[in-house]
């Protein structure tokens, strides 16, 4: 069933169950009113009668106290009438004329029926010459009636008119309200994979619907980010694998296109091992990209000695930069405890160290420095190489992104992605700061173990 449906129902029905409550509170307090100005009435004439004839000097005879009471009732109002009961039952006055007195309760007001007609009654005991009489005075509710039942003939014929009309503006309400879902559900049927930039309108008014379409914009913005990044990581991805593919395919062409001696097939197989061992290498890190992406990868966390990660890490690529005549200096302001993974922490300093080393030209020098900062423990590596344009920097982290610049350097594009990821499975950070031609600074900033 429709959501507008379901609204006209309810907001009907609600109005229905409103309406029904409304009226039957009417029709209560209207027969409340009536019937307490019935009641106050009775209750004044029946106490002025009894201290009427309390009060006048009378022979305690019946029929004298009769004659009082008869008195009285010509000055009674038509539909009302009197009646006065000896003690014991026996009826002494009816007026108007009847056989039996009427069941009444001393005291109270009562309702009950005369000759068909129904009254309410107020009953009081009087005592003259000695003599107890009951003084019963009545008066027809059927003036009362006739107005309760014209008001609930009124109720019932407004009725099925206040529901028709809310009827009709709930249904109003529920389309004028619905219309922007309306529109948003016609823009989402256009979004697709191929047209991502497609967004649904928002409603001004800042109410739960303008939220609602606030919240799927965003939703759609992070899916064509996602989208776009995929496809990013499709195309370098393919890039990256042609390239070495390529070389060996054309180096196992050029060595059997003609008979070779076997340093030449030696040669050739020695070249397509190189590219085995650079696809390899890619593969292996798109996997564990793939694996920490899912979650999938586990990180221990044990207390580390950052500076020992440091030095182990210096002492690993001190070789590798001797060869380039590099100059590296490493420095640590005492013992630097954190909660991690010893391997990944180890990997992470060794990926910004090779970076670093590539980037540097011969006689250059590489600065490695761990020190404590407030709540965290930082590890700055410095560069004095041929550093980052600006339009690049804020881009190094990406997947598969080489800046022109460092082309010649080789790789993948991959190390630092893996190197962020390192970082912010431990709640980290990593920045880079870099001029051309001056060199780079990579800060990587760790939760102190207990902080």
């Amino acid at each position: 069933m429709p959501i507008r449906t379901r609204l006209v129902l309810w907001y009907s029905g609600s109005f229905a169950a409103a309406l029904a409550l409304f009226a039957g509170m009417v029709w209560m307090g209207a027969r409340h009113a009536l019937n307490a100005d019935v009641d106050l009435w009775l209750n004044g004439q029946a106490e002025g009668l009894a201290r009427f004839l309390a009060l006048e000097p009378l022979s305690p005879d019946a029929e004298a106290v009769a004659e009082e009471a008869r008195e009285f009732s010509t000055a009674l109002p038509a539909g009302s009438g009197l009646q006065l009961i000896e003690n014991g039952g026996r009826l002494l006055l009816s007026r108007p004329d009847a056989r039996a007195p009427i069941a009444h309760s001393v005291g109270a007001v009562e309702a009950a029926t005369w000759n068909g007609t129904p009254i309410r009654s107020a009953a009081r005991e009087t005592v003259i010459g000695g003599r107890r009489y009951v003084l019963v005075l009545w008066r027809s509710t059927q003036e009362s009636d006739a107005v309760l039942r014209r008001l609930a003939g009124i109720l019932l014929a407004l009725a099925p008119a206040l529901l028709l009309l809310s009827a009709g503006g709930g249904w109003w309400l529920s389309r004028r309200a619905l219309a922007p879902v309306d529109e948003m559900t016609a823009a989402a049927r256009r979004v697709s994979l191929d047209d991502l930039g497609a967004r649904l309108p928002v409603p001004p008014h800042g109410d739960e619907l303008s939220r609602l379409g606030q919240a799927w914009n965003e939703m759609l913005d992070r899916l064509e980010h996602s989208a776009g990044r995929l496809r990013q990581f499709t195309a370098d991805a393919s890039h990256e694998l042609r390239t070495p593919l390529a070389v060996m395919r054309t180096t196992a062409e050029l060595a059997l296109r003609h008979e070779r001696t076997p340093e030449e097939y030696r040669e050739a197989l020695a070249g397509v091992r190189l590219g085995t061992e650079e696809m390899t290498r890619m593969i292996e890190n798109l996997l564990e990209l793939a694996r920490a992406d899912a979650g999938q990868l586990p990180v221990s966390r044990t207390k580390q000695d950052l500076s020992a990660v440091v030095d182990e890490a210096a002492a690993h690529v001190r070789p590798l930069a001797e060869q380039k005549a590099i100059r590296i200096e490493s420095s640590s302001q005492g013992q630097l405890a954190v909660s991690g993974d010893r391997g990944l922490l180890r990997r992470l300093l060794l990926i910004v160290l090779d970076n670093a080393l590539k980037f540097t030209p011969r006689q250059g020098r590489i600065a490695i420095r761990a020190f404590r900062e407030g709540p965290a423990c930082v590890v700055e590596v410095a560069d004095n190489g041929c550093g980052i344009a600006p339009q690049d920097l804020p881009r190094i982290f990406d997947r598969f992104y080489q800046a022109d610049a460092a082309r010649s350097g080789g790789g993948s594009g991959l190390g630092l992605a893996i190197a962020q990821w390192i970082v912010l499975s431990h709640r980290g950070t990593i920045q880079a700061e870099s001029e051309p031609g001056q060199g780079t600074r990579v800060r990587i900033a760790l939760p102190a173990a207990g902080a």
